[in-house]
């Protein structure tokens, strides 16, 4: 059964181990595992529910809300990254997770321990127990994986007395789990065609469920740059006065001249922030001498958003040095995302799991990795869930590869076949020939562990192994991946 029975958990929770915890948690409903939500299944009730009965810990603590179809996870973890430096005790709460749960619940760059993650639960169960009893009588669903890890997350920043939070959407935004924050400021990062069952099938559709985290009179940032989407965004700002801020409009990035791989600067100017006044002011910002430890000209843009969300902070007088920004941007590690686990030889394992952000990647090893163009063989991985659009995602991999490796991950139902996705890749390739143009060869297999013992056989120290598709094949393959690198 999906749902955990409560009597289950009476007992004595207090004496669950981790182990057993977790087993009660995956227990539940778990939408991350389905491709076929209904959007009837999203509703707020119980989340404000549960937090009410644990005394809202969402309320004790200014939020930073964060939405968008790619780069959310990047821009919370350097807008976390920021706000630790500038010395603030920081919760950063992000989804999916790569290896364990407690990556989703981070304080000041360390994921909560065993420990805490059960002293936590202990003091959900309870509630949830008496929730799904009431669900029972009155034909409601029970509360679900993701709505019990946000209180959880909720809860276990209010319990360590964090400064502000960073949170990050786990899908959509109007009727996301998250969205019973209050936030100080909301962040809509660029915004593409992703999760339409759940969300819709046009941009502007999935712009206005992104956009459904934006609150009365709270500064918005958006880093959207398809038309559709920024005019869907504007309308709603401007339905709830809230000021509007616009990568490219009022504040950008200035590029070194000298390559990618020097810093960068971001400069902009907010126009009448503030606590809906009617009094005109302006915020203008410089903050130069930006550098990353991640790759891509992708990156540099969420590294920009972040600093404009910063800055809408400190037109309210947090006091964020420039220093901060700094050291917070330098620091921030994003596992998964374009990381470069090995240099001799090259292997790098990134989550794009759509099409823009599929061609963020190609962008950015063609762009920004040395080792891409001195590569003698270069060989991707690949799997991805079945409601991706896996020939928008294959067309610039087919082009760009030497060898792809399509394969399907284990540990969730979602995937789509390896012989689903060769016939896709093939008709590209067949293209690709007809044309005159490269194409990369095609192979197959039937698990990731293989895909990769296949890739690494006699793999030489200038050559190129990538890791794509799906958090969740990146979640199977990164600790063997580390473990032999």
């Amino acid at each position: 059964m999906n749902k955990l029975k409560s009597e289950s958990l009476r007992p004595s929770p207090e004496s669950l181990s981790i182990e057993e915890h977790l087993a009660a948690l995956y227990g539940r409903i778990n939408y991350e595992r389905q491709d076929r939500i209904s959007p009837k299944h999203f509703k707020l009730r119980n989340m404000r529910e549960i937090l009410k009965r644990l005394d809202n810990p969402h309320l004790k603590y200014p939020v930073v809300h964060v939405a968008g179809t790619k780069g959310k996870g990047s821009v919370s973890t350097m807008i976390g990254q920021i706000l630790s430096a500038s010395g603030r005790k920081t919760g950063v709460y992000t989804s999916p997770h790569l290896e364990t749960l407690h990556q989703r619940m981070v304080v000041d760059g360390v994921q909560i321990s065993d420990d805490l993650l059960i002293e936590t639960l202990r003091q959900i169960w309870p509630v949830v127990d008496e929730m799904d009893q009431e669900a029972d009588k009155n034909g409601y669903r029970h509360l679900t994986f993701f709505e019990i890890t946000t209180t959880a997350a909720f809860l276990f920043f209010a319990n360590q007395n964090c400064d502000a939070i960073v949170l990050e959407v786990g899908l959509g935004g109007r009727l996301d789990s998250t969205n019973v924050c209050q936030p100080i400021t909301s962040v809509i990062t660029n915004i593409s065609l992703d999760h339409t069952r759940q969300l819709g099938s046009t941009v502007d559709k999935i712009a206005f469920e992104k956009a459904g985290i934006i609150k009365p009179t709270i500064p918005v940032v958006s880093g959207s740059v398809d038309p559709k989407a920024a005019k869907v965004i504007a309308e709603v700002a401007a339905s709830h006065k809230s000021p509007l801020f616009v990568l490219d409009d009022d504040f950008e990035i200035v590029e070194s001249t000298c390559g990618s791989d020097r810093p960068f600067d971001c400069v902009g100017c907010f126009e009448s922030i503030g606590e809906a006044s009617e009094s005109k002011s302006s915020h203008r910002f410089s903050v130069d001498r930006l550098e990353l430890n991640i790759i891509g000209h992708h990156q540099r843009t969420n590294a920009a958003i972040a600093v404009a969300a910063i800055q809408t902070l400190n037109a309210r007088d947090w006091k964020i040095e420039n220093d901060a920004i700094r050291t917070g941007l330098s620091r921030a590690s994003l596992s998964g995302r374009a990381e470069v686990v090995s240099r001799k030889p090259t292997v790098i394992i990134d989550m794009a799991h759509n099409v823009a952000s599929i061609n963020a990647l190609v962008s950015a090893l063609t762009e920004d990795l040395p080792e891409w163009k001195s590569s003698s063989k270069r060989t991707l991985i690949l799997a991805t869930s079945r409601d991706k659009d896996a020939t928008g995602m294959l067309t610039p991999l087919v082009a760009s590869f030497d060898e792809i490796i399509l394969t399907q991950y284990q540990d969730n139902p979602r995937g789509k076949s390896e012989s689903d996705l060769l016939s896709i890749a093939t008709e590209i390739q067949l293209e690709l020939r007809a044309n005159s143009l490269a194409a990369a060869e095609l192979t197959t297999e039937s698990d990731p562990e293989s895909a990769w013992q296949l890739a690494t056989r006699d793999l030489k120290d200038d050559q190129l192994v990538c890791i794509t598709g799906s958090a969740f094949l990146v979640a199977e393959l990164r600790k063997t991946i580390l473990l032999l690198t």
